[in-house]
C-alpha cells in the first residue's frame, strides 16, 4: 500500500509555525510515515530536512514582521490559495495546515475569521471543527462566533442541522457512527427554566428529533461536566460556542489538541496554537501538537481504507 500524501503549509511566516515544522521533520518520523510536501516561503527555515519536498510559495519582496502584519497577511494567502488548489486537484490526501495569524490576513483587506471558514467558502462546503484531545472529541456548534451573538444563532434548526451533519459527515470520512454529548448554554443547563429557557425551548426538543432519525444523542449536559468522564474517541461533546469547548479541550489534551475539519472534499488537521509572534525565533515553540496534527491525521486517514 502506498503511503499517504501530506501537504503542509508554513502558516505566517513571522511566527513559530516555520520553525516548528522544520523541528518535527528534522526527525524524520514524519518522512518515514508519509511523502510530505510543504508549501511556503523557504527563507523562513535555516534549511530543509532531508525526505521533505518543499515547494518555495513567497512573494520575495515582501519583509516578514514579528507581530500581525499584512505582508505575512500576503504570504500567508498565497499559500492557502496554492494549498486548495492542489487539493482541489486531489494531489494530496491530508492537509495539515500551520498557524496564521487571523489579523494579518484581515490587514490585507480579507474578511478571515479562520481556516474552517475560508476552506468552506473555496469549497463551498460546510465545514465542521472537531478537537481531537486523546480522550473525547469536542465538536464546536458556534465557531468564531462573538458571544453575545451565540444565543441568537443557537435554534432548534440550527442545532439539528450542525448535528445531523456533523454525524453524516464523520461517518462518510471517519468511516464509524459517533454518540453526541450536547452541552446547556446556561448554567446548570438551565436548572429547569431557573437560569434559562434555550436548554428546554431549544436543545431538548433538538435532541428528541435527532433521536427519532436514529442519531445516537444526550444532553442537555451542564457544560461544567461534560468532560469529566470521557468515553473515548467514539462519543463526541458537542460545545455550543467556542470557548465552552476549547477550555476542556485544552485541558484533556495537555495543550496538545488536532484541530480536525470535517465536512471538505478532504481531510484537514492543524495543530492547536496560533502563531506566537512572542516566543517566535527563541526555540520556545511547543512542536507537539504539529506532530500529533500529522500523526493523526495519518490515522485517520487508515479508517477510511
Amino acid at each position: 500500500m502506498s503511503r499517504p500524501r501530506v501537504l503542509m503549509t508554513t502558516g505566517d511566516p513571522g511566527g513559530v509555525g516555520p520553525e516548528i515544522l522544520r523541528s518535527v521533520l528534522q526527525t524524520g518520523e514524519l518522512q518515514d510515515a508519509a511523502e510530505i510536501t510543504v508549501i511556503g516561503p523557504r527563507r523562513a527555515v535555516e534549511s530543509v530536512p532531508e525526505g521533505v519536498r518543499w515547494d518555495d510559495v513567497d512573494l520575495p519582496t515582501l519583509r516578514f514582521h514579528g507581530r500581525p502584519h499584512p505582508d505575512n497577511g500576503r504570504v500567508t494567502l498565497l499559500t492557502l490559495e496554492e494549498a486548495c488548489r492542489r487539493m482541489g486537484r486531489n494531489e494530496a490526501d491530508l492537509l495539515v495546515t500551520g498557524p496564521a495569524s487571523k489579523e494579518a490576513v484581515r490587514r490585507c483587506g480579507i474578511p478571515f475569521t479562520g481556516h474552517t471558514e475560508y476552506f468552506g467558502q473555496v469549497f463551498q462546503a460546510k465545514p465542521y471543527m472537531i478537537f481531537l484531545t486523546g480522550s473525547m472529541p469536542v465538536a464546536l456548534f458556534s465557531m468564531h462566533l462573538p458571544f453575545r451573538e451565540i444565543a441568537e444563532a443557537l435554534t432548534k434548526t440550527s442545532l439539528e442541522e450542525f448535528i445531523r451533519g456533523l454525524s453524516t459527515a464523520w461517518t462518510r470520512q471517519l468511516n464509524s457512527h459517533p454518540r453526541f454529548r450536547v452541552a446547556g448554554l446556561n448554567p446548570h443547563a438551565g436548572e429547569g427554566g431557573l437560569l434559562g429557557v434555550e436548554e428546554r425551548e431549544i436543545i431538548e426538543p433538538a435532541i428528541e428529533t435527532l433521536l427519532t432519525e436514529g442519531i445516537e444523542v444526550e444532553g442537555p449536559i451542564p457544560a461544567d461536566s461534560l468532560f469529566l468522564h470521557p468515553d473515548g474517541p467514539d462519543t463526541v461533546a458537542v460545545a455550543l460556542y467556542h470557548d465552552q469547548g476549547m477550555i476542556g479541550a485544552k485541558m484533556m489534551s495537555q495543550g496538545h489538541a488536532v484541530n480536525c475539519t470535517l465536512g471538505l472534499p478532504f481531510l484537514r488537521t492543524s495543530p492547536d496554537h496560533g502563531p506566537a509572534f512572542d516566543i517566535a525565533g527563541t526555540g520556545k515553540a511547543d512542536p507537539e501538537s504539529t506532530r500529533r496534527a500529522v500523526l493523526e491525521g495519518i490515522q485517520l486517514l487508515g479508517q477510511r481504507r
